[in-house]
């Protein structure tokens, strides 16, 4: 086996460092959310709705990636909480039109904060130059990893 090359080494040290940091504001973020009393697939299901003026079940679950049935129990969830309102289509009896109420749409402003909160503690002491420099270095990383026939 051939003996790892410094620049090798420094790309894993790299790597390593970026899923650390990456982790590590995801369990904050878990936190943050879970004391308002939902989980974060709750909280991704809210953003998506309220993003929208009125959504379905089955588009949340295109767009999420997930089951119908998922769905369905993470909306049940988020209706009993108050945080959601599901209203019949007129069009089909069979389809709910879903929408944010206003006690979700407080919850989300207040994560809104949290979450700035943590992403301003994150970049302490990263100027604005930095964190261009780190964008531009991330969408190169994206562009190398396209498949070579999006090139």
């Amino acid at each position: 086996m051939k003996k790892e090359t410094a620049r090798q080494q420094k790309i894993g040290q790299f790597i390593h460092s970026f899923l650390h940091v990456n982790r590590l504001r995801r369990v904050m973020v878990e936190a943050e959310i879970s004391k308002l009393g939902i989980h974060s697939s709750q909280y991704h299901m809210l953003s998506l709705i309220a993003g929208s003026k009125s959504i379905c079940q089955k588009e949340i679950a295109q767009k999420l990636e997930i089951s119908s049935a998922a769905v369905a129990v993470t909306l049940n969830k988020l209706e009993a909480a108050g945080l959601i309102n599901r209203n019949q289509s007129f069009d089909d009896a069979r389809m709910n039109h879903i929408t944010i109420t206003e006690k979700g749409a407080e919850l989300l402003k207040t994560t809104k904060t949290m979450f700035h909160s943590l992403d301003d503690a994150c970049f302490d002491g990263i100027s604005d130059e930095e964190i261009d420099q780190m964008q531009q270095l991330l969408e190169k990383m994206t562009e190398n990893l396209k498949p070579a026939e999006k090139h």
